[in-house]
């Protein structure tokens, strides 16, 4: 009996043990890696009382090191000074701000005690910090499961382990970024839900509305979620009869309700104006038909039609109206809101259920794309432990956005007809199963907001960052129906695997392409993919695997004058036949130009703006900056984004928009990022022919 006891202590901390020591090493065993700054780590600093310990690059390389500000003459007092915050900043409350002076005040008594420089911050104490909640959520996840068949408990700890450990989630603890906190929050918030299914107790459900108040203040779009789930969380008093309990259940309720609800209206009004913004000039009205009816269905001012297409975060000179007088902020931010474009979605229904589509899509990856994190290679991406994340992407099952909806749809109706069930058999009903139903509903809610509310509250800007959460759920999601599977009888079980494997086979597949051999390099005849066949008989084609990787430049990103473009047009076609080459019809191709080049365009009047899906990476070209270069041989473009065939990682004819140094280019998973010009990357050579 005690030796059974001990097994099922023993099976929960020695878990929890190793999803702590793996969740360090794959941050620092070896070159340590982070996610590098995209904007937002600026106003996290200055509240802090902290600053960059090297301002070079920090958008594009991973920093392990920061400065913070220390005053005082004793211990005492700089600790205390540590623990303030800046006032003189215009600021939001979050309880980030918590975890960040805790690894402040660690980082202090180290440099104190070892005699390091004292104004040194190391960010490995803030993930430390974050690795050991992510810890204290596994030990309690699996302590709910430590009564359960070893085949169930084996099944639990490979999922926490290949799923939730991946590099994917765990690169957000090398950064300041919101996400880290959320991630952490919401794996606590399912620990403790089952541990108080398991057995309630008021101290158990006080950690579970700390840790929903810690969720809702990690990034403030979780507000909304936050005050639901603690409304759903009720539930919690049909666990025991105890008047005293439920008083306790009560009274947690009310208090996190409270603190959630401050904590939104501690939203400074820049932020609001920005969601806002974006909400309606980058989301609703974006590319649309109809953008007059739009605007005057919305209440906005015909004059302000020259926004449409506009993010909040451009260049103050690429607005073609002023956004920053008292005039905008009456006719516009004090005219529009959130409530507002929920309506304009609710007249467009078609098109609300398009860009929550688009939302889905950006869902793909866990990482965000535009955030490098390497210390020591511009936009590099470590592929060390994210077996999950190649798997997810690989697969495309969890973010087809038909299957999502079919998945979210299926479960609304299972959760009806329970509730129906419940209804009619009312005696058959106990608390438990109450409970149980409370926490589908808080799955259900969840994955219903977090698809919806990215672009209702933020428009399409930075979609596949504002889709995390979302992510994360699809992951919780998937991880329990693992789970059931697990728990099936044979034959439901093959059943199920069979359907899922099914449906992820009939993802991949695609009509095969139109093949042709022409001209050598190497000694070896190249094959090329046929994209377009036109109507006088003449083939747009590329190489259909990577023929060599190059640098691009070792400049910036002009494709006129770049090395790669010269290359292409010399030693590549040395092989090729007079007769081949007499066949290449010269093509004009229009060409992006970056924010500072803007002077060289011929057309367009904004930055082409950053997007890593294939089918939304031309969004806006065709009002874009852009130039025409006359080519021969060259490398795919923006438009054959869509049809081609992914087969590597290579250049693509498209400069990153804000900065001369980085071009875009095709990651071997389909989606396109952008690195420095002189990383070495495939090149895919495309051409077109006569017939």
């Amino acid at each position: 009996m005690v030796s059974l006891r001990n097994n099922k202590r023993i099976y929960p901390l020695l878990g929890a043990i190793i999803v702590f020591v793996l969740s360090f090493s794959v941050l620092y065993l070896g070159d340590n890696i982070g996610l590098s700054d995209n904007g937002d780590f600026r106003r996290v600093l200055l509240v802090n009382n902290m600053e960059y310990k090297d301002d070079n690059n920090y958008y594009y390389l991973f920093k392990q090191d920061y400065k913070m500000k220390v005053e005082g003459d004793t211990f005492k007092d700089k600790i205390s000074y540590l623990c303030e915050t800046n006032d003189e900043e215009e600021i939001y409350s979050s309880p980030q701000f918590i975890i960040i002076k805790a690894s402040k005040v660690m980082n202090f008594v180290v440099n104190t005690v070892f005699g390091f420089d004292e104004t040194n911050y190391n960010i490995a104490f803030l993930a430390f910090i974050y690795i050991l909640m992510l810890s204290m959520a596994a030990w309690g996840i699996f302590t709910f499961f430590a009564d359960e068949a070893l085949k169930l408990r084996i099944a639990v700890f490979l999922i926490f382990i290949i799923m939730f450990c991946d590099a994917g989630y765990l690169l957000y603890f090398n950064s300041f970024y919101g996400e880290p906190l959320q991630y952490v929050s919401v794996m606590l918030l399912i620990s403790l839900g089952l541990l108080i299914y398991k057995r309630p107790t008021i101290p158990k459900i006080a950690c579970f509305f700390v840790s929903l108040y810690f969720f809702a203040g990690s990034k403030l779009a979780n507000v909304p979620y936050s005050i639901i789930v603690s409304l759903l969380a009720l539930s919690f008093a049909f666990l025991r009869k105890n008047k005293a309990y439920k008083v306790g259940v009560g009274i947690c309720v009310i208090l996190a309700a409270v603190c959630i609800a401050n904590l939104y209206m501690s939203i400074p009004d820049w932020m609001h104006n920005d969601t806002t913004y974006q909400s309606v000039f980058f989301g609703a009205v974006k590319e649309s038909e109809t953008p007059e009816k739009d605007l005057e269905q919305l209440g906005i001012d015909q004059k302000y039609l020259p926004l449409v297409n506009t993010h909040a975060y451009m260049d103050e000179g690429e607005y073609p109206i002023d956004i920053t007088t008292p005039e905008f902020q009456k006719d516009f931010y004090d005219n529009v809101s959130k409530v507002d474009v929920a309506f304009f979605y609710l007249r467009h229904p078609i098109r609300f259920i398009q860009k929550v589509m688009l939302s889905i899509e950006n869902s793909g990856c866990i990482r965000p794309l535009n955030a490098g994190n390497s210390e020591t290679v511009i936009m590099d991406y470590s592929n060390r432990y994210s077996a999950w994340s190649n798997i997810r992407v690989a697969t495309r099952f969890l973010f087809n956005p038909y299957i999502v909806f079919a998945m979210a749809i299926i479960m609304t109706a299972y959760v009806v007809l329970v509730n129906v069930y419940i209804v009619k058999n009312k005696k058959q009903t106990d608390e438990k199963r109450l409970y149980m139903i409370m926490a589908l509903y808080v799955l259900i809610v969840g994955l219903w907001i977090n698809m919806c509310l990215p672009i209702l509250g933020n428009g399409e800007a930075d979609l596949m960052k504002h889709m995390f959460l979302f992510t994360n759920c699809m992951d919780i999601l998937f991880a329990a129906i693992i789970i059931g599977i697990v728990n099936m009888h044979t034959r439901n079980k093959i059943v199920t695997v069979a359907v899922i494997l099914i449906t992820t086979f009939c993802l991949q597949i695609e009509p095969p392409k139109e093949t042709i051999e022409f001209g050598r390099y190497n000694g070896k005849n190249l094959k090329w993919e046929v994209l377009a066949n036109y109507s006088d008989g003449s083939k747009l084609i590329v190489t259909k695997k990577c023929v060599t990787e190059r640098i691009f430049d070792d400049t910036n990103n002009m494709w006129e004058t770049s090395d790669l473009r010269e290359w292409l047009n010399s030693e590549f076609i040395n092989e090729f036949t007079m007769d081949e080459l007499a066949k290449i019809v010269p093509v004009r191709n229009e060409v992006m130009l970056t924010y500072n080049d803007r002077g060289l365009a011929v057309s367009g009047n904004h930055t082409h703006y950053w997007s890593a899906s294939r089918d939304n990476v031309a969004d806006l070209s065709e009002t874009a900056y852009k130039y025409y270069v006359d080519d021969m041989v060259f490398i795919p473009t923006l438009d054959m984004m869509e049809t081609i065939d992914v087969n590597g990682s290579y250049w693509i004819l498209c400069p990153y928009g804000y900065n001369d140094k980085m071009q875009r280019y095709m990651k071997n998973d389909g989606f396109i990022l952008h690195t420095n010009v002189d990383n070495i990357y495939g090149v895919r050579a495309a051409l077109r022919i006569k017939p």
